[in-house]
């Protein structure tokens, strides 16, 4: 226990010493800020701690609407465009040197030194690249249900669903990372790989919820017999997705966790409605929502662990091989 303690702080001064998690927590805070800033009162809603007013009695505090608002804004805009997309950026380059320079003449040896297996010093050197990402959106969440209680009066705990789903998002790509890393000892050539892999997903995820919105959807765009042909095509993507990790789709799955005054999650597209009054073609959007559900958790989280599984073995038996 001693030795993997030893692993896991290692891994903690390592990050801390590295600019870019500074850099990343520092953006945290003035997103957190920014987002601390939105009030609401008795007669609607208030920007930048009250320098900016908004008259809106449905927008009142404690009604339900400004705490889907509030929910909305952190789900439907922080998460996917800061948490999902910059941070891991940032994340991934951060932690990219860490098996390359654990790897290098020296480091290893002083690890391998200690009473532990190299199968265990490999997993808590992974986990420990893992703690970068938990740490930015750990505590960005907790500002945020904490945030949820302050202005909208309500405590909240479904928004920490966000921590793990992040956390599964960033070690998907973060195994591409360290395959490569042992196979090639290069963090740039690690940071590529998962650039890569994660646009593969993005590219695949766009192609079969298009095909499935297309065959599945009644959205009046195509006939029924172009829908029969569609479906066998649908089901090739499904089919060759599965082998990838989903991004995209694993992030999303907070749509169906986070909750709204304890009704079931909302859509993007749910959102916007209310936002506008209702105003949009119901039934389009009902598809749309379908469209973001027509996956399992399994599929979605269970086909994506395999293939972080499938990258750690073979990462993990050359670890355990190779001389050092």
């Amino acid at each position: 226990m001693t030795a993997i303690t030893t692993l896991l702080v290692d891994s903690y001064r390592l990050l801390k010493a590295r600019v870019l998690f500074w850099i990343t927590l520092g953006i945290s805070a003035l997103v957190a800020v920014m987002y601390l800033s939105i009030g609401f009162n008795d007669s609607g809603m208030s920007i930048l701690f009250g320098a900016i007013k908004i008259e809106n009695a449905q927008l009142a505090r404690d009604s339900p609407l400004a705490e889907l608002l509030y929910i909305g804004l952190f789900t439907k805009f922080i998460v996917p465009i800061w948490i999902t997309w910059v941070a891991i950026v940032l994340g991934i380059i951060s932690t990219a040197s860490i098996f390359p320079d654990f790897m290098s003449e020296g480091s290893v040896e002083l690890a391998l030194s200690k009473p532990v297996t190299r199968l265990t010093v490999f997993v808590w050197k992974y986990i420990g690249g893992l703690l970068f990402m938990l740490i930015q959106v750990g505590l960005f969440a907790l500002l945020v249900f904490l945030a949820l209680r302050w202005r909208v009066g309500t405590w909240n705990p479904s928004v920490l669903w966000t921590v793990p789903l992040a956390v599964l998002v960033f070690s998907y790509l973060f195994a591409v990372v360290v395959f490569v890393n042992v196979m090639t000892r290069s963090a740039l050539a690690g940071v590529l790989a998962a650039l890569l892999v994660w646009f593969l997903s993005f590219l695949m995820n766009a192609v079969e919820g298009h095909l499935y919105t297309m065959a599945y959807v009644n959205g009046g765009a195509v006939d029924e017999s172009m829908q029969e042909d569609l479906r066998p095509w649908h089901q090739r993507a499904v089919a060759a997705y599965a082998i990838l990790p989903k991004t995209k789709q694993t992030i999303e799955f907070s749509d169906r966790l986070v909750r709204v005054r304890g009704e079931t999650g909302f859509s993007t597209e749910t959102f916007t409605e209310l936002l506008s009054g209702g105003m949009l073609d119901r039934q389009s959007l009902e598809g749309t929502d379908e469209a973001m559900r027509r996956n399992s958790g399994w599929y979605v989280i269970g086909t994506s662990l395999v293939f972080e599984a499938v990258l750690l073995g073979a990462a993990a038996w050359v670890f355990c091989r190779r001389d050092f």
